[in-house]
């Protein structure tokens, strides 16, 4: 027997197949998030609590409240148990320093109703004896019941704060360093203003140190020195770690000028400093005390004039500068008449005193370009620049004979001299020193041989007289 084919479903319009199809999809969307875990399902809590590397609470507030929950961590970290711990062991173990504060901060707290997460940091005592520095972060929350409870997390803290107090040790030792070296220490920016300077500061300087921060370095900088300390700035600035040293002029607050020896280091690259940092120190006796001694090695003790070295220094120089120019130099080579006499009769002291004022109204007849020296006992040479006008010369010589001839006063009693001057032109390129001392030594015995108490110029085309070593001492 022939089975009947079964009718076919009715065909539906493509929008309702659309429609049924959007229907179902939803449907089995709805199941697979009525289906899915939450996403905090299969989370091990108390796993998590006891396994984090900090002690995680819930507390009642005040002395009478008691310590709800405590994780195991409050072993390792303070050696107690969590049944064991307890409010009043919990006040026990603080740190006496710190107790009165945070029961003072609780109330506080209580007062103010203030829900906001609070962080304070004390130290307690652990089991062993142990210091342990805690940082205490909580939040202060009502309970349905309204019981005031602290919600938080005790963190060890102990290294950090080692660490801290080391660092803290090392600056304090560092600025107490500072403080009192007699160095004084800058540090100042790229465009030299300054950043920071150290106390020592007032006792170069007279300043105060809050005088000088926030100043350019650069505002007491004498003159002179300004563009060369500027160019060393300028140099060190350009490569990180690069020293220079200099000696510079500083004003001091009351207006003298102080002589400084300046080290500056560039340490713009360290972030701990970040800035040029110079060390410098008062060096003012010790640059006083070299020109004494400079001064000393090139001038006559007695009379303070220049001595024989600093004269032929002086006239080498003189020589190569009148020939690159085109000038000429003079030398009046000058002694004075009966000295040796004024010597035995009055003695030494008188002798001193008699050089000490001739030579006085030596240089007061002179221009601040020329220079006086006492090459022997009663023997002095002056050094003329640009002397191309004789009569200028000759003019200074009469003055100087002039000026000795005037009296001298000693115990109410007058004493009278000459000075014999003996003039030489400089004019050949071959000119030497010793040549030109030679020949005003020569013409200045002409002087003598004249009559005394003038000058003669000596002429190259005349014949040499004699040596002064060879003159005959009662001449003189």
């Amino acid at each position: 027997m022939k089975m009947k084919r079964p009718p076919a479903p009715p065909t539906l319009p493509p929008r309702a197949t659309r429609a049924l199809s959007r229907y179902w999809a939803r449907i089995r969307l709805c199941r697979r998030r009525h289906s899915a875990p939450p996403p905090h399902a299969g989370i091990d809590y108390r796993a998590l609590v006891e396994q984090v590397p900090a002690i995680t609470y819930i507390a009642g507030v005040g002395e009478s409240g008691e310590w709800r929950f405590i994780s195991p961590q409050v072993y390792p970290i303070l050696g107690f148990t969590p049944e064991e711990f307890t409010t009043r062991l919990w006040i026990e173990q603080l740190h006496p320093e710190d107790r009165a504060r945070l029961l003072r901060e609780e109330q506080a707290l209580l007062g103010s109703s203030d829900e906001k997460r609070q962080v304070t940091e004390y130290r307690m005592f652990a089991r062993d004896g142990r210091v342990v520095w805690i940082s205490d972060e909580y939040v202060l929350f009502y309970s349905h019941e309204g019981e005031p409870l602290y919600r938080g997390v005790l963190l060890d803290i102990t290294e950090r704060k080692e660490i801290q107090q080391a660092a803290a040790l090392q600056e304090q030792r560092f600025r107490s360093l500072v403080q009192d070296m007699s160095d004084v220490i800058a540090v100042f920016d790229a465009g030299a203003t300054i950043n920071y300077i150290s106390p020592s500061v007032q006792r170069v300087l007279g300043f105060h140190p809050e005088e000088q921060i926030g100043t350019s370095s650069l505002a007491l900088v004498h003159p002179e020195d300004l563009a060369g300390i500027r160019r060393l700035l300028a140099t060190v600035a350009k490569r990180p770690g690069d020293t220079k040293r200099t000696e510079l002029r500083l004003q001091h607050k009351a207006g003298a000028w102080r002589w400084i020896e300046m080290t500056v280091t560039n340490l713009l690259h360290d972030p701990s400093v970040g800035g040029l940092v110079s060390n410098y120190r008062d060096i003012t006796d010790r640059k006083t005390l070299e020109d004494q001694l400079r001064h000393r090695a090139l001038h006559d003790p007695l009379t303070g004039l220049a001595n024989r070295a600093l004269l032929v220094d002086r006239l080498t120089h003189s020589l190569s500068r009148s020939r690159r120019l085109d000038q000429r130099l003079a030398v009046l080579f000058i002694d004075l008449d009966g000295f040796k006499a004024i010597n035995d009769t009055l003695g030494h002291a008188v002798d001193d005193a008699f050089l000490v004022r001739a030579a006085q109204r030596m240089t007061s007849c002179l221009r601040s370009t020329d220079t006086a020296a006492r090459v022997g006992g009663d023997e002095f040479v002056v050094l003329l620049e640009d002397a191309t006008v004789i009569g200028d010369t000759t003019a200074i010589a009469t003055r100087i004979i002039e000026a000795i001839r005037a009296p001298f006063a000693w115990d109410n009693k007058e004493t009278c001299t000459q000075a014999s001057i003996g003039i030489v032109f400089s004019g050949s390129v071959t000119d030497a020193v010793e040549e030109l001392l030679h020949n005003a030594d020569a013409a200045m015995y002409m002087a003598k041989a004249s009559g005394k108490g003038r000058y003669e110029v000596h002429r190259p085309e005349e014949a040499k007289p004699r040596s002064k070593n060879h003159a005959d001492a009662g001449s003189r």
